[in-house]
């Protein structure tokens, strides 16, 4: 059973814990985090969900998901970058480079700079099957195919990380 921190329109925590797996009230929110590492050359690595994930089987999609009871953003960032892929998130190697409220959850993003390399890679079985580094024109044509997870600020997030590297 995973529980998630409640918070408010001023995304301030309610001290109320909430149950996955049940609706939200109105007016109360989770955190999400999404994380991309991304290497010197501009690329981005995506996981492919494991094929018997209940949300989104076997799509090409970011790092990430909701924080539990007791993380902020940083903290859920780290654990989940950890638990699916391996990686270790540093104050030196990361930033969260937006956040911004949907209908019952806020959402920050993050950047994770790194070269690793895909064989150095440590996959939770359970949540991911494959990992691979794109390009940010390979990443918007899966995205438009529908084989990467169109999330709405990806071209946003595509311009960003061009204009970093």
């Amino acid at each position: 059973m995973e529980l998630w921190d409640v918070y408010d329109h001023c995304f301030q925590k309610t001290g109320k814990i909430h149950q996955r797996g049940t609706p939200l009230n109105p007016g109360e929110y989770h955190l999400v985090v999404a994380v991309y590492p991304v290497n010197s050359q501009g690329q981005i690595l995506i996981q492919k969900r494991n094929p018997n994930l209940k949300l989104m089987p076997g799509i090409w999609a970011a790092t990430g998901g909701s924080a539990v009871q007791g993380e902020d953003a940083w903290d859920a960032c780290r654990r989940e970058l950890k638990e699916e892929i391996g990686l270790c998130a540093t104050k030196e190697n990361a930033e969260m480079i937006a956040a911004f409220k949907r209908i019952d959850s806020y959402n920050t993003i993050w950047l994770i700079h790194t070269d690793v390399k895909k064989e150095e890679l440590v996959l939770q079985e359970e949540e991911v099957s494959d990992a691979m580094w794109v390009t940010p024109a390979e990443l918007k044509s899966m995205a438009k195919e529908g084989s990467f997870h169109y999330y709405r600020y990806l071209d946003w997030l595509i311009d960003y990380i061009s204009g970093i590297n």
